[in-house]
């Protein structure tokens, strides 16, 4: 099983006041005798500890301009950027037969049943793609993740890695459908953060932010009634899950859905 521990930005740095500069470095981990589960706990406590010290450095006041400069405690919502298009649209693409030969992966239809989004491959530590079947014209469409676009979604503050749709898709309308965006590799992460995709388009729109709330992940949703139900988990430094909660809210407001608080 490959592990992925390059899951953390090689370098990483915030000028506090006084222009002392906080530094994070994967060589901080470099322990040969560590087994690779504890590299990768030991790796997540030192990016906590380096956190912690920028947001003491952020409240004890403003810094000078920096362009890699973490500027608050946590990442501001990117509004402009929430509708950018986090993935790539083919059309007409080449389709894997595992998927024509009617195989089980996740997927999900619209409403209509016009529409059927398959992720694909979804095994794990995969990357997977998004494959949308019209059924009304027999055409294809696929949606591929854009990597760079998402790491830039995390700006200088939190890991970089390699992410993909996975787990679930659930349709919204004829044109959007929600999935969990998370790391591909690594044995901890298990979910990621919900997304809303814009199907002829591919943009997107995070509808609950987990990368800017720490130690929290969406590990599964379903709709309940006229309700979306989250399931989230809350994790310790080390990335092991000490608390489940969920957020509920009604799906005609589902865009407010980072403004809801967690039930434990």
């Amino acid at each position: 099983m490959f592990l992925n521990f390059g899951i953390f930005p090689l370098s990483a740095f915030f000028k506090g006041p006084g222009s002392e500069e906080l530094t994070y470095s994967t060589t901080l981990v470099t322990n040969p005798e560590q087994t690779p589960q504890q590299r990768i706990q030991q790796q997540r406590a030192n990016y906590a500890a380096y956190v912690k010290k920028v947001k003491t450095a952020a409240a004890a006041g403003p810094s000078e301009p920096d362009s890699g400069a973490v500027e608050d405690e946590t990442p501001k919502p990117a509004i402009t950027e929430q509708t950018e298009q986090l993935f790539r649209i083919n059309t007409n693409p080449y389709v894997p037969a595992f998927i024509l030969q009617g195989n089980y992966v996740v997927h999900g239809s619209s409403p209509n049943k016009q529409y059927t989004a398959y992720i694909y491959p979804d095994e794990w530590e995969t990357i997977g793609d998004i494959y949308i079947k019209d059924s009304a014209s027999s055409s294809w469409l696929r949606l591929q993740l854009d990597q760079n676009y998402r790491v830039k979604m995390w700006h200088s503050f939190a890991p970089e890695g390699r992410y993909t749709p996975k787990k679930k898709i659930h349709w919204l309308n004829d044109n959007e459908f929600i999935i969990i965006v998370g790391f591909a590799h690594g044995i901890v992460s298990k979910g990621g953060e919900l997304v809303k995709v814009t199907r002829a388009t591919g943009k997107a729109e995070i509808l609950y932010p987990a990368y800017q709330k720490l130690n929290q992940e969406v590990v599964d949703f379903e709709q309940v009634g006229d309700d979306l139900v989250l399931y989230i988990n809350l994790m310790d430094v080390n990335g092991f899950c000490i608390e489940k909660g969920e957020i509920r809210v009604p799906l005609k407001d589902i865009d407010t859905l980072s403004q809801r608080d967690i039930v434990s």
